[in-house]
């Protein structure tokens, strides 16, 4: 078995929603499924009741603690919409049931970036390494494509007596992403991101989400464990027929609209260095030019440091 990294991401990106009501839709059915589904046991009891209005203040002061090792925390963060002249700083409050609906409603103004933080402090009394991030952003260059992120401590993936069911549950999460939104132009589940704005690939050629999204019709952000093509990346690709025939995956899924979506192996835990090389050289014609370079990181990257 393949030992992950320390965190898990699931992103889905697509050309914005147009209009802000179906912006909102979008976005809130992301945020609503993601925290009813992938924050697991290990954050349990988290819900809508959890009040921590009572340390708001904690967030404005540098060094104090937010609470006893152990106990759940959460922050809402929300960037306002890119304008001339106006700030873009992301603003947070804690969780409390009527900021959690107030976040929801800021939605209305289609932000730069909404984020829901979540976990369990640690031993200093700090959010710890037991996290939980699910974020809607828009790239300041590139604002007509809106990306939905994930990211989990690796933690259940890596335990055997949960891994298999929590895989489940996040490909479940991804497919049902899939069949809300048919209009997505890249997905991914890995578990190599450095950043959580950009693909591992991204980050080892210096590219950046402006310059990726609006050529999502032809090329990838990267790959990875699973990786979603856009139907113009699956006609580059020879098709869905094309690409079940291919050694380099277990699970080929063709979505409506044109997509495909592309699992390498069964479990995340045997996508080792063969099966990394296997889904390059099959994805070698849609993605970025250029040569990878590795990052100066501990994390293991799940990519093929050769030019496509």
């Amino acid at each position: 078995m393949t030992a992950l990294n320390d965190t898990v991401t699931a992103t889905v990106s697509h050309a914005l929603p147009a209009g802000a009501s179906a912006f909102r839709a979008w976005a809130e059915s992301c945020l609503l499924d993601a925290v009813g589904v992938l924050t697991g046991p290990r954050l349990d009891p988290f819900a809508h009741a959890l009040d921590l209005q009572g340390r708001a203040s904690v967030l404005g002061r540098p060094g104090v603690p937010y609470g006893a090792p152990g106990e759940l925390w959460g922050t809402l963060w929300v960037a306002p919409a890119y304008k001339p002249g106006r700030s873009t700083k992301l603003s947070g409050q804690v969780w409390t049931p009527r900021n959690w609906d107030a976040f929801l409603g800021r939605l209305d103004d289609v932000p730069a970036k909404a984020s829901v933080m979540l976990g369990r402090l640690a031993a200093n009394g700090f959010p710890g390494p037991d996290h939980w991030t699910a974020s809607v952003v828009r790239d300041a260059d590139a604002p007509d494509f809106a990306t939905f992120t994930v990211r989990a401590s690796s933690q259940e993936f890596t335990d055997p007596a949960t891994s298999r069911d929590v895989q489940r549950r996040w490909l479940d999460f991804l497919d049902r992403r899939l069949r809300a939104a048919p209009g997505i132009l890249f997905g991914s589940l890995a578990d190599d991101g450095e950043d959580a704005d950009r693909t591992e690939l991204e980050v080892a050629l210096g590219l950046f989400p402006d310059d990726t999204l609006p050529g999502l019709d032809s090329v990838l952000r990267g790959y990875s464990w699973v990786t979603v093509c856009s139907a113009g990346v699956a006609r580059r690709l020879g098709g869905p027929e094309s690409l079940s025939d291919s050694p380099a995956f277990t699970r080929v899924v063709p979505l409506k609209g044109g997509g495909v979506l592309l699992q390498a192996t069964d479990d995340i835990r045997e996508y080792g260095p063969e099966r990394v090389a296997a889904v390059f050289d099959r994805l070698r014609p849609a993605l970025p030019p250029g040569t990878p370079t590795p990052a100066y990181t501990d994390r293991a990257p799940r990519l093929a440091f050769k030019a496509p």
